[in-house]
């Protein structure tokens, strides 16, 4: 029989701030959506409050909080159990000058986080895995030939179909382009990186599985609210991508229901709200708006993995 820890949910994730109370901490709940119940919540020590936290996962039903700040832990939870680990802060040599973090989680044996991170001193990128069996973090190399704040500004996780946690992806660029897609192979925990054929302005991309991807560019700064959809093809080393659908309309509504596959893309300078794309129907289903700018929708199936 199927239960409640085994179904596909829909979770809530905010982040409330109170001066007046605890001017040193963030409440971070966590709620399902379909009957508001509570989950779990608990205490983060203190973040730049125009950081939103980034929340990638779920991974055999483990979500990952990401403050963005490398001075407080990124957080790994199973909300069905009620469980939250802050992972070990890490040390970088004095001639590092660490600019931005950017984490994912995976799965091979146990779970894993890789955190990837910019060096405004040496221009390049960095690399550390965690895994729970050794419960520190190690070093990993990034053969990566392109210039920090040359060529790229900004890596950010790209959401994914995939719930085995094999692979991580991210995008690498800057405000409004990307133009390379960095991936991480969990069990052999090497690193690759896509380079783009032509740069892409702002859009989202979306993994569908391990080696292929799709690119929807909403048209938000331009007014026109329709969705170019395009999915990656790939012919030996070579990466293109292949146009599916142009202007595809997408209705602002709740959804009408909360079924399994959906996953919810922002952007920045967006204002009409989240798109809520079904990955298994592969269409949109509509523009939804959450209910504050604090809170994040994140689909979790429940799973006895323990943190």
């Amino acid at each position: 029989m199927t239960t409640t820890c085994q179904m596909t949910q829909y979770i809530q994730i905010s982040f409330d701030h109170d001066d007046d109370i605890k001017p040193n901490k963030v409440l971070v709940n966590l709620q399902l959506q379909h009957n508001h119940k509570d989950l779990m919540s608990y205490e983060y020590a203190n973040i730049y409050w125009e950081l939103v936290p980034t929340i990638v996962g779920s991974v055999k039903g483990l979500i990952c909080i990401n403050p963005r700040n490398i001075t407080i832990p990124i957080a790994i939870c199973n909300p069905f159990l009620g469980q939250v680990k802050n992972l070990p802060l890490t040390s970088f040599g004095p001639s590092c000058k660490i600019g931005q973090r950017s984490v994912a989680i995976g799965f091979d044996e146990d779970y894993k986080v890789v955190q990837v991170l910019t060096c405004l001193k040496h221009r390049c990128l960095h690399a550390q895995l965690y895994s729970r069996t050794a419960d520190s973090w190690r070093e990993l190399a990034v053969e990566c030939s392109i210039t920090y704040r040359f060529e790229f500004y900004m890596v950010s996780p790209i959401k994914s179909s995939c719930k085995n946690g094999h692979f991580a992806h991210w995008c690498m660029g800057g405000h409004g382009f990307t133009s390379r897609i960095l991936s991480f192979d969990m069990k052999n925990e090497v690193f690759r990186i896509i380079t783009l054929p032509f740069v892409l302005g702002e859009c989202s991309i979306f993994a569908e599985d391990e080696h292929s991807f799709r690119y929807f560019s909403f048209g938000c700064q331009t007014g026109v609210r329709f969705v170019k959809i395009c999915e990656s093809r790939c012919e030996g080393s070579k990466f293109s991508w292949n146009r599916m659908m142009i202007d595809a309309s997408v209705p602002f509504a709740a959804p009408d229901q909360w079924r399994a596959g959906f996953v919810f893309l922002e952007l920045q300078s967006c204002k009409w709200g989240s798109f809520v794309y079904d990955y298994r129907a592969r269409e949109f289903v509509c523009r939804h708006y959450l209910p504050s700018s604090n809170s994040r929708f994140i689909e979790c199936k429940g799973s006895f993995v323990s943190v």
